[in-house]
Parts: structure tokens; C-alpha cells; sequence
């Protein structure tokens, strides 16, 4: 195995793997073209949100991202939220999850978040254990659509 590349994204690697690697959690490499580069730029421009990728041997093969919330409490504090953690399941056991929300969460330091927060299933909860989440409380939720 190659050397893994743990880094932000750029719009050339929607089509060399990270829709794929999205595909692990809900079919996302369906994605109209145009939609997704438009989704792209969107996310791009907004310097608070971080998605950061795995590359290895110049394929995506896993991402991760971060959301920096601005808040009123804690003296106009920041904290941060991990959504879509997605490694291609062909590269499962790697440790490169491990590898993309520790650079994740080293920006979420570094930007000065006072937290950063996630949600997850009872399977994958060991995984965020091990890397020092631990629960606090309990997600309640709303499906719009």
C-alpha cells in the first residue's frame, strides 16, 4: 500500500473517487454534474466548512467532514460538527478514518472550537471511542422529506 495523503477537497476529485467513497454510507456517486459542482462551490466558499479526503496512490478513498459553528454562548465560541465519515469499503481496516478525523479535528483545535461533536450508530461507536468522543447526550431528529 502507498502512501495515504490526508488533505482538503478540490473539485477534480469528485469524479476520481470521493462520490465512491460517499457511496459507503448512502448512494451519492449518482449525483448529477453539474448539481455536484455546484455543491462544491457552495461548500467551498464557505471558509467554516472543511471536507477533507484520503488519497491514496491518486485516488480518493475516504472523506470526512467539518462544520465550524459560530455561537453566541461561550463568549462567541465555535464548535465543531463531523458529518459523513466515508472510507471506500474496499479500503476498510486501514486506519484511515482514523487518519482523516484526527486531521480534522487537529483544525478543529487550531480554529478554536471549545468542541467538536458528532452523531453515530451503536457499530461505529467504538471506532469515535477510541479517538476520545465520548456520549454526552441523545440525538433526537425530524425527516423533512
Amino acid at each position: 500500500m502507498g502512501e495515504i495523503t490526508i488533505r482538503e477537497l478540490k473539485i477534480e476529485d469528485i469524479w476520481n473517487g470521493f462520490l465512491n467513497s460517499l457511496d459507503s454510507l448512502t448512494l451519492a456517486s449518482d449525483i448529477d454534474k453539474n448539481k455536484a459542482e455546484k455543491v462544491f462551490e457552495r461548500i467551498n466558499s464557505n471558509p467554516d466548512y472543511i471536507i477533507a479526503v484520503a488519497e491514496l496512490e491518486g485516488k480518493i478513498v475516504g472523506t470526512t467532514t467539518l462544520f465550524i459553528e459560530s455561537k453566541f454562548i461561550h463568549k462567541g465560541g465555535f464548535v465543531g460538527h463531523i458529518e459523513d465519515v466515508s472510507v471506500d469499503k474496499d479500503f476498510h481496516g486501514q486506519k484511515i478514518g482514523q487518519k482523516i478525523m484526527e486531521y480534522l479535528l487537529n483544525i478543529s483545535k487550531e480554529r478554536g472550537c471549545y468542541k467538536t461533536i458528532l452523531n453515530c450508530t451503536e457499530d461505529v461507536k467504538p471506532f469515535y471511542e477510541k479517538l476520545g468522543f465520548r456520549q454526552v447526550a441523545n440525538e433526537l431528529r425530524i425527516d423533512n422529506i
